[in-house]
């Protein structure tokens, strides 16, 4: 989340957001955390994988947020702010799925983020635990963005320090021959407190750091890559 609103705050630089569209907002998690901020208006979230009784629970705990299980729901105006976080690798047609909400969705000067896992050289059986159908360069993101008539104005990569991490599991993996104990990942993850904080200070400081280097045109690589785009003019 706070790499999210790292690059939410590099494009506005203080100045009002609006509307906001979190597209396939699962627990509601970045929903929450962008309804506390002043800058935000509304905020509508949507995951056809939620049930009626799930979405019901959610907009009782969260009065900020109106979530949807469908896009019949969603009221017909465009946003200023559309998130797909770790969505299109979920999708078989992920370029027309992209044309289609920022078409349908996103105002003309609004900005659209997406996050997608990074590099298919990397695809596990943790990914297909996940139901991941790939995952992505770089160009190979910004080359769907641009078939989907948007153009891309920011990109870059997050979590250098869990690449090799990933990669010695999927290099163990493979020497395995396909076989491992199970699937991992934040799900799995089962440290103390200490670890915790710990894990998650490093995960700050990468943060800061790839958002630093990328701003000198110096991307390094990591775990997930993102990018920002806008419609075209």
């Amino acid at each position: 989340m706070h790499a999210i609103q790292s690059i939410i705050k590099s494009l506005t630089d203080g100045k009002y957001v609006g509307r906001v569209l979190d597209v396939g907002c699962g627990d509601g998690f970045v929903c929450r955390a962008l309804s506390r901020r002043d800058d935000i208006q509304s905020v509508d979230g949507v995951d056809i994988h939620l049930t009626d009784r799930q979405v019901e629970a959610l907009r009782m705990k969260d009065k900020n947020v109106t979530y949807h299980n469908n896009y019949l729901e969603l009221p017909g105006r465009r946003y200023d702010l559309v998130l797909l976080l770790d969505v299109l690798e979920h999708v078989r047609e992920d370029g027309n799925f992209l044309a289609e909400i920022a078409g349908r969705y996103l105002s003309n000067a609004g900005y659209l983020i997406v996050t997608v896992p990074a590099f298919p050289f990397l695809h596990s059986r943790h990914d297909e635990f996940l139901a991941h159908f790939r995952r992505y360069t770089r160009k190979e993101l910004i080359r769907l963005v641009k078939n989907a008539n948007l153009s891309c104005i920011r990109s870059g990569y997050l979590f250098l320090s869990l690449l090799p991490i990933r990669l010695i599991e999927v290099l163990l993996e493979r020497m395995k021959g396909g076989s491992r104990d199970g699937p991992r990942g934040v799900g799995g993850w089962t440290a103390g407190d200490a670890l915790t904080r710990a894990a998650t200070t490093i995960l700050l400081c990468d943060i800061r750091l790839s958002f630093f280097l990328n701003s000198f045109g110096m991307p390094l690589p990591g775990l997930t890559v993102w990018a920002v785009c806008r419609k075209r003019a």
